[in-house]
């Protein structure tokens, strides 16, 4: 096992991380899912209506207590006389989206990587469009589109490859068009260098793993259109027991925590737009911590933002915020209000006296 490997194995509940070497040209679905039969259904139609082969689709069952093997049974009967398609189905305890993914990782044997959650559908194009983009782009580690919202029925615009572009990864930095991993497909190596996803997060995953994404491959590749569609529904979420509820700001700063150590570790925080929307992120966490009496909350993000490259004018900010914190709950917005009101009361006493100077001066004109 060389180094990188035995690093990330130690990161993963499995104790192993996946195998850098895949097979040429296959191509590795990973659905991830739990207690979903019925969303399922539509998730496996669409990975198994790619036009893409050879390719393999790797089902994580986390712990569901439904009818979900049966589900993938029917689908993996139907896949039968496709020599070229086959689906697996792993199962686990109940340990959360992240969990889930890095087993399917460790499970999949294909060069490229495709991730599918169990409630969203994939353009039947998908898989051939972007992987023939990565072939036409081989310094590329990584090719991503656009998305929509799932309609029912499901009308898909023609995508050209053509239209394909490169760019520096540095451009997407916490870009919300790469918040979510199932736009995107990436080479196993990508994946591979990057490492799992982190576990003790289920909400906000995404888009930590694709920040590492950017910050380990130099090269991307935009091609425009639609190829994957996302559902909204009240249906149980994936693994219950990972809710976020009043957990919020907790996942919030560690995710922030988290992307500003992989940036320090690549040495990417010279990059300005990358600690800018950093510093943005945190301040709203500080803000928000403020308000609902979680000082331990704000320090820590506080600390955080101590450890970016910043001016003394955000310096003092955080200080100030760092003193705001000492108030009781509840003190803060009033404490805010008062001061937009003391700093509009401000501004507006010289904005009176030029409309009045304006006013005095159009009457001048009218009467010479």
């Amino acid at each position: 096992m060389d180094s990188l490997a035995h690093k990330y194995s130690q990161r993963t509940c499995h104790g192993q991380w996946m195998n850098p070497v895949g097979q040429a040209d296959l191509a590795s679905i990973i659905i991830p899912t739990h207690n979903r039969t019925l969303l399922l259904e539509e998730a496996l139609a669409s990975a198994a209506a790619q036009t893409y082969r050879p390719l393999e689709i790797i089902v994580v069952d986390d712990g569901s207590i439904d009818d979900t093997a049966a589900v993938v049974n029917r689908w993996r009967d139907r896949l039968g006389n496709d020599s070229l398609a086959t689906m697996r189905y792993c199962q686990q305890s109940n340990s959360g989206v992240s969990s889930a993914r890095n087993h399917g990782l460790i499970e999949s044997r294909g060069d490229f990587i495709q991730f599918l959650d169990s409630d969203d559908t994939l353009n039947p194009e998908k898989l051939s469009l972007q992987i023939d983009c990565l072939k036409q782009n081989p310094e590329c580690g990584y090719v991503f589109s656009d998305w929509t919202r799932l309609e029912e029925p499901m009308k898909w615009a023609p995508v050209s490859v053509n239209e394909a572009t490169s760019m520096d990864s540095a451009k997407l930095y916490c870009s919300p068009r790469v918040k979510w991993t199932m736009v995107g497909m990436y080479r196993r190596k990508t994946v591979y260098a990057a490492g799992p996803y982190c576990e003790d997060m289920n909400t906000g995953e995404d888009k930590e793993f694709n920040l590492r994404v950017l910050l380990t491959t130099t090269k991307l590749v935009y091609l425009p259109g639609n190829l994957f569609a996302s559902r909204d529904h009240a249906s149980p979420r994936l693994t219950d027991v990972h809710k976020v509820g009043q957990n919020g700001l907790i996942f919030a700063v560690r995710l922030h925590r988290r992307m500003t150590e992989s940036a320090l570790a690549e040495g990417r925080l010279n990059n300005p737009r990358l600690v800018d929307v950093l510093i943005k992120g945190l301040t709203s966490i500080i803000i928000d911590a403020i308000e609902a009496g979680r000082r331990d909350l704000a320090t820590e993000a506080i600390e955080i933002c101590r450890k970016m490259p910043i001016g003394i004018g955000r310096r003092a900010r955080l200080a100030i915020y760092q003193i705001l914190s000492f108030l009781p709950r509840g003190a803060f917005p009033r404490l805010w209000r008062a001061w937009l009101k003391i700093r509009r009361a401000i501004f507006e006493i010289p904005n009176r006296e030029f409309r009045r100077l304006g006013a005095t001066l159009r009457v001048g004109k009218q009467n010479p």
